[in-house]
């Protein structure tokens, strides 16, 4: 019995898969403490916990990060490096604001310690950790929850990391560590958590390992705690998070690598939309998720796009993740005035508490989901979640309120809320498209979240586009990614290789062996599948282009360890090849240069078959509209009529054209005039522009 839970910032979705069939839920969160909403949605499933398979994506990484609510923690690194995480690249978030906001570093001054030992680029010991310097750190850890220990070129030679690492568990532990050697457990311990760079991420780059490294540790004393909670609370049969790579891993690793699960939710939507796409031979595909709080995106072309330069309140989370654009765009976005009179929404949110003005739970404010209620997208009796009631007359009050220092009606009011929610939503879109010089006509939209289908059409017009989906679940399709999500982990290993050298190939082979060993230990006993990566550049480059890589011998049991042959030579002219053509691609020139291996990188997995929906009896008969109501439409400055429809009602072999609404339990479609849809087999709705 399989259980993805996804929780939001307005709201926790549930999708489960048992002998019933496919079945989707949807509570409010509990910001306060996230796993009391799960608790509640289980039980209002009917579900026994422990019999449960459940795949959860957090927010609580995400969350504490964003909002500076991590533990205290200590940052250990060389001498001369302790102002590392706030010089970082001197890079400006905006070129030519003179005089930028100034952001504080994560981490104090006084919370940063440095020692003298020192390990060289080819990973020998040029100065050995002094008695005076663990002494030094002895001294501190006390006073924090989290160790962060990041010392140059650790990521080929990690001694000196792991002899702090002991010295600080063996303070907190009346039994010392481990031996120096087994990695495994040095991550946590009963009083500290200690984050150790090489193992969070052992690769070049000191600013960004650091500012991962520190990452985990500041978060990672929390997901310990709630994990741990969730997992007491529930007593499910087995208990997994979403990565922010777009695979699962257990509650127990998920607790030590916290840093990995800053997209875990979004993640979800993207693995599902790829399967979605799959399914449907729509491989070109623009996914657009709105939720409560937030408006996440994505381009895909057959797979989702991973990235290891993504950021997190203003620092870098270098760590392969899901290549996803958020804005502060959601149905609980506020809509304000700035100092000069002039409309806003968002980003800030009324989140699950109070939440929207028709929510009835203390909301003043308008906001997105108030404003499609006035405008009649959202029907006056419809139920949130399958029981929360809406209050028109706030909304309608709470928008007129709006309008007044506007000198317009709560209708027209509403309208620009809406307007300018999807112009900001729009503009994410052209983003991770048109900016990255793709025609957004060529792709399909694909919309999911609570709010996503309320906006698909308008959306899609704004973009020239002429097709959209509205996925089965759609409110809560996130959570439907997490069961589909393959339990999956991610290594890398930085090293500076010349892609001519004769002795690459024995380096390389060498690499991918101790990933391939990492992996095992890691993911024990499991059946393991690997794919390959390596970031190449020209020499003299400060950036790299990450080519996937097909090794000769790839099929063979055991992956590359062992098996590589002299094949190898000519696999690694292919990929010089193929990196020349990406670059071309990429930056318009190639150059007359030698090219360079610097970071070697190694997905594992386990493959398991993909839950398969199931397919729905084709109809020759249209659904009965089972009620009709008033839509306000700016345009033409007045209501018009628009029928309902249940979407369990709709049937393949059936064309319906707008405006019309279609609801269900967790989300409700807004069909505009010009637009028809009908069901795909599985009951994913197909949107089509036909003015």
């Amino acid at each position: 019995m399989l259980l993805g839970v996804d929780t939001g910032g307005t709201f926790t979705d549930f999708v489960c898969f048992d002998a019933g069939g496919l079945r989707f839920h949807k509570v409010l969160s509990t910001p306060d403490d996230p796993s009391r909403a799960i608790l509640q949605g289980i039980r209002e499933l009917g579900l026994d916990s422990s019999s449960l398979h459940v795949v959860h994506g957090s927010t609580v990484a995400t969350n504490a990060i964003l909002e500076r609510k991590g533990v205290r923690t200590l940052f250990v690194t060389q001498h001369g490096l302790q102002d590392l995480l706030s010089i970082g690249r001197q890079t400006r978030a905006e070129l030519y604001q003179l005089c930028p906001d100034a952001v504080a570093p994560l981490l104090p001054s006084d919370d940063c310690i440095g020692v003298s030992a020192r390990i060289n680029a080819e990973g020998e010991e040029q100065t050995e950790l002094q008695a005076s310097d663990i002494q030094a750190v002895l001294e501190r850890v006390g006073d924090y929850e989290a160790v962060a220990i990041c010392l140059l070129f650790s990521f080929i030679n990690p001694k000196h990391e792991l002899e702090l690492a002991d010295q600080c568990m063996a303070q907190f532990s009346a039994q010392p560590s481990a031996q120096a050697s087994d990695q495994t457990d040095k991550i946590t311990s009963n009083n500290v958590f200690i984050s150790l760079s090489h193992q969070v991420l052992a690769e070049y780059r000191e600013y960004e390992r650091a500012a991962t490294t520190v990452l985990n540790a500041y978060v990672g004393p929390l997901v310990q705690r709630y994990l741990q909670r969730l997992q007491d609370n529930l007593a499910a049969k087995h208990l997994f998070v979403m990565h922010s790579a777009g695979g699962v891993m257990p509650a127990e690793q998920a607790a030590k690598q916290a840093v990995r699960l800053v997209l875990s939710g979004p993640a979800g939507g993207l693995v599902a939309a790829q399967e979605i796409g799959l399914a449907l031979g729509k491989t070109n595909l623009l996914s657009f998720d709105m939720g409560g709080t937030s408006t996440d995106v994505a381009l895909l072309q057959g797979r989702a796009r991973k990235t290891i330069e993504g950021q997190l309140a203003g620092m870098p989370v270098a760590l392969p993740m899901l290549d996803i654009h958020t804005i502060g765009a959601g149905g609980g976005s506020l809509a304000w005035l700035d100092e000069a009179g002039l409309p806003q929404v968002g980003p800030a949110s009324a989140g699950a508490m109070p939440g929207p003005v028709c929510y009835a739970l203390g909301g003043t404010q308008a906001t997105v989901t108030d404003a499609n209620l006035v405008l009649g997208r959202i029907p006056a009796d419809a139920c949130l979640a399958g029981s929360m009631r809406l209050d028109l007359a706030a909304a309608h009050a709470a928008c007129a309120a709006y309008g007044k220092a506007l000198d317009l009606s709560a209708e027209y009011a509403a309208q620009a809320i809406v307007e300018i929610a999807e112009q900001h939503m729009a503009a994410a879109l052209r983003l991770v498209s048109v900016q990255r010089g793709h025609d957004p006509a060529d792709f399909s939209l694909l919309c999911f979240g609570g709010a996503g289908a309320l906006h698909a059409c308008a959306l899609a017009e704004k973009l020239g586009m002429r097709n959209v989906i509205i996925p089965l679940g759609s409110g809560a399709f996130s959570a439907l990614g997490m069961v589909l999500g393959k339990q999956q982990s991610e290594f890398s290993r930085s090293r500076r290789l010349a892609l001519a050298d004769q002795h690459t190939p024995a380096s390389l082979r060498e690499l991918f062996a101790e990933m391939e060993a990492e992996a095992a230990q890691e993911m024990g006993g499991l059946q393991l599948n690997f794919e390959y990566a390596v970031d190449l550049r020209y020499v003299g480059q400060g950036f790299h282009l990450s080519i996937a890589w097909e090794p000769a011998g790839h099929d063979l049991p055991g992956g590359l360890s062992g098996v590589l042959s002299d094949g190898l030579s000519g696999d690694l002219g292919d990929l010089a090849q193929r990196f020349e053509t990406a670059h071309q691609q990429a930056y318009g020139h190639q150059l007359d240069r030698p090219i360079e291996i610097m970071t070697a990188r190694l997905t594992a997995f386990v493959d398991r078959p993909v839950p398969v929906l199931p397919e729905l009896e084709a109809s020759a008969k249209a659904a009965s509209a089972m009620a009709y109501s008033k839509i306000w439409l700016m345009d033409a400055g007045q209501s018009s009529q628009a029928a309902h429809y249940r979407r369990r009602d709709i049937m393949p072999g059936v064309f319906y054209a707008g405006p019309a609404l279609v609801l269900e339990d967790t989300a409700t479609l807004w069909l505009a005039e010009g637009w028809q849809m009908h069901a795909s087999k599985h009951g994913h709705l197909l949107l089509e522009y036909a003015p």
